[in-house]
């Protein structure tokens, strides 16, 4: 059985996604480093930060990754996926490298996701930032052959 080929503009769509989960994340990791306010106008109401809610995980276990904030390295990751999905969509790579990037970003998710529901936090960023993943992921598993 062949696998159902994505539309290439499926590629730009799933880099666009990725790409405003990577500004969630550096507006997450922002407020944290008090690089800027968390009431910035341009993020939707539903996913802007409280200082006492959703930063406060980020000094957690659940917060850091090789000792740096997930949500750092969640800019870094996610920018780094967006360009392997437009490298994709040029024909510049194979599909088969978005496909890698996007199940490790649903394998970590899991866990941070696990770590949001022990620590009883509700952070509208993160479940975004998961959301999309899932989204993505979703996209590239139809297309992996």
């Amino acid at each position: 059985m062949k696998a159902v080929e994505l539309l290439p503009e499926l590629y730009l769509f799933s880099a666009f996604l990725l790409f405003l989960a990577t500004l969630l994340s550096f507006y997450f990791f922002g407020v944290y480093a008090n690089l800027f306010s968390s009431d910035r106008f341009y993020i939707p109401g539903f996913c802007r930060l409280s200082n006492n809610d959703c930063t406060s995980i980020v000094d957690t276990k659940y917060g850091r990754i090789f000792g740096i904030s997930n949500a750092l390295a969640g800019t870094i990751f996610l920018f780094s996926q967006t360009i392997v999905l437009v490298c994709t969509y040029l024909n510049l790579i194979s599909n088969h490298y978005a496909f890698f990037m996007s199940l490790v970003s649903v394998s970590l998710g899991a866990y941070l996701i696990y770590g949001l529901i022990k620590l009883k936090v509700k952070c509208n960023v993160c479940i975004t930032v998961h959301a999309i993943n899932m989204i993505v992921f979703s996209m590239q598993l139809m297309n992996i052959s």
